[in-house]
């Protein structure tokens, strides 16, 4: 349309920083405990009896921070209960990594490091 400024264009600033972004998957068992809800209480007790582990598997990103010592941010969810992480490069690369420190409290970040770039 006639006067109307034209956006600039993404691709550039992002050819630039999608290899820091990364693939975080993550492989687990977590406990199934069962909260009874305050309403329900008067009918079931206090807890329903705990159910047998469930293996999990979840997906999430991160950004590499320090590619030297492959450091790499993700949020705490992301890898809450992992017991097997690893990452994926933006080129495909598969690499295992391990949890440096996270705060599972704010949710904000956890630290991890490829193994063996």
């Amino acid at each position: 349309m006639p006067g109307q400024a034209t956006l600039p264009s993404l691709a550039p600033m992002l050819e630039k920083v999608l290899p820091a972004v990364v693939s975080v998957k993550v492989e687990g068992t977590a406990a199934q405990s069962q909260k009874v809800p305050e309403e329900f209480k008067k009918f079931f007790g206090e807890d329903l009896p705990d159910q047998p582990s469930q293996p999990f598997e979840g997906l999430g990103s991160g950004v590499i921070i320090d590619a030297a010592k492959g450091y790499v941010l993700t949020n705490n969810h992301v890898i809450n209960q992992a017991q097997k992480i690893s990452i994926q490069l933006n080129d495909g690369r598969e690499f295992d990594a391990k949890l440096i420190g996270g705060d599972d409290q704010s949710d904000i970040i956890a630290l991890l490091q490829i193994q063996n770039p």
